[in-house]
């Protein structure tokens, strides 16, 4: 047994290297540089009702469409992480990175069994080591292990279509049930682009697949849907109400609509969107020079479609996932014609295997130069900002990050042991989920004493600068002043902790 790991080692040393590195990156100073906000206190909490058996979710996460809800998954996802850690979200954040991260051995086993050698080891390259997937996969939020998932999903519509593992197709539409559970926006796109791959291989798809096997399929993707089934059916079906009311532009929508034909003046805006999301992930602050990869990558898509569409499935697949979204896109008017770039994540894995396919197309030496420039390119595009962020300091004046926040709130436990207190709370969201958490935690681990439900001569206030809304935070603090006298104040990078002695 050892013989064969020493020999799997040796023989994949580079990748499992790339691989590591990807994973450290994605990993370290963790424990300062997590963002621990709004949405990731929720999850936490929701995350210690599961451990706890106080409450099992039947839905999910909100989206950023008014009314409309994921499903359940995300929670249940990060649970093990929580219970792993004990509780400590640096920690667990660490199971949703290392989940992303296998998405560098995934590219590397698909592209080298579909293209060439490579191209693998350049994907994996990309993957490891673009700023702004680290990013992604450090963010800690539902969005960032999809591109794991779809990687799985690719991995297998290729096996099915290429050695005809047709068994496949209910695993398939199981990890499609769970993406529309992690990212709306990424994954109601999935739905059509699958759609249009069977059509184009109807035949193929049909006579080469049982009935029972797409009864399996409707099962594993319908099986998902009962939790969320249940919550309509008690609710009088108001994520329904609300997801039809978006389609039909009644809801996130100034203009009434969410799908029209596309104006110039809208394409003059999109279509560059479209740019810089996808070619950030190449090159973090992009460029004039980016411009030329951009020309080399539709040239190649060109001929990727003429030459490989029909023949490579690997290809095909990548295209589909690549476009089909981008088409709709141009039609999608809706959530008030804003595209952010986390609606993307799920369409980057084909990007980065389309990029790769384009750089490493032949032996030809111009695209042994091409191969050469690019590293370059992306070198510069890439790592002097990763060794930024990831030596950056927590203790800047705006600076709110889970290393200051727990500092704040460790001061707090630590003055008041024993000592009835009382808790105000300043963050720009309004609602302190991420600090209800960690003071919760802290008191689950007896280093913290619950504040007081009645009013006491001690006050602490926790506060978060708010350089976008100041007057909001003024007009706080004021009410602050007319309650107790601040005594001393701490500051922990963006994050203020206020001592207060109650007025008489």
């Amino acid at each position: 047994m050892t013989k064969k790991i020493i020999k799997f080692i040796r023989k994949n040393w580079l990748i499992i290297l790339i691989w590591l590195i990807g994973l450290f990156l994605r990993c370290y100073r963790q424990n300062d540089l997590l963002g621990f906000y709004y949405d990731q206190g929720r999850d936490a909490q929701m995350a210690q009702d599961i451990l706890s058996a106080s409450n099992f979710p039947a839905i999910g996460p909100t989206t950023g469409i008014q009314g409309l809800l994921l499903g359940p998954f995300w929670f249940y996802l990060i649970t093990p992480g929580y219970l792993l850690a004990k509780g400590d979200p640096a920690i667990a954040s660490l199971f949703i990175c290392f989940l992303e991260s296998l998405t560098i051995p995934l590219l590397f086993v698909l592209i080298k069994k579909n293209w060439n050698s490579k191209a693998a080891y350049l994907a994996a390259f990309i993957w490891a080591f673009s700023y702004y997937l680290i990013k992604s996969s450090r963010w800690f939020s539902n969005p960032s292990p999809l591109p794991f998932f779809v990687i799985l999903m690719i991995f297998l519509l290729v096996a099915i279509y290429r050695d005809k593992k047709t068994k496949y197709w209910p695993l398939v539409a199981f990890i499609l049930g769970l993406t529309i559970q992690l990212e709306a926006a990424s994954a109601v796109f999935f739905i059509p682009t699958i759609g249009i791959l069977v059509l184009l291989n109807l035949k193929k798809t049909f006579t080469e697949t049982k009935i029972s096997t797409w009864l399996k399929s409707i099962a594993a993707f319908c099986f998902l849907l009962l939790p969320q089934l249940a919550f309509e059916i008690k609710n009088n079906f108001i994520i329904s109400k609300s997801f039809f009311g978006f389609l039909s532009g009644k809801v996130n929508s100034d203009t009434g609509k969410t799908w029209a034909f596309p104006t110039i003046k809208f394409l003059e805006r999109r279509i560059p969107e479209f740019y810089h999301i996808f070619f950030s992930k190449l090159d973090t602050n992009i460029t004039a020079f980016s411009l030329v990869f951009l020309v080399i990558f539709l040239i190649g898509l060109f001929f990727l479609f003429k030459k490989h569409f029909r023949k490579n499935y690997l290809v095909q697949i990548s295209l589909l996932w690549f476009i089909v979204p981008l088409c709709f896109l141009i039609f999608f008017v809706g959530n008030y014609g804003v595209l952010y770039d986390y609606y993307l994540t799920g369409f980057f894995v084909a990007f980065i295997i389309l990029v790769s396919l384009v750089i490493c197309w032949s032996k030809n030496i111009f695209f042994k130069l091409l191969l050469i420039v690019f590293a370059l390119y992306f070198y510069l595009g890439n790592i002097p900002f990763i060794k930024i962020f990831l030596n950056s300091g927590i203790d800047g004046p705006e600076n709110i990050v889970y290393g200051n926040e727990i500092k704040a709130v460790d001061f707090i436990c630590q003055q008041t042991l024993d000592k009835p207190y009382n808790l105000d709370i300043y963050v720009p969201p309004v609602i302190p989920h991420a600090y209800d958490y960690l003071f919760d935690w802290r008191v689950r681990q007896n280093k913290c004493t619950k504040p007081s439900l009645e009013n006491v001569d001690l006050i602490y206030n926790l506060i978060e600068v708010d350089p976008p809304h100041p007057e909001r935070l003024d007009s706080w603090l004021q009410n602050q002043n007319h309650i107790g006298t601040i005594e001393s104040v701490n500051q922990f990078g963006g994050v203020y902790v206020q001592q207060r002695q109650r007025s008489k």
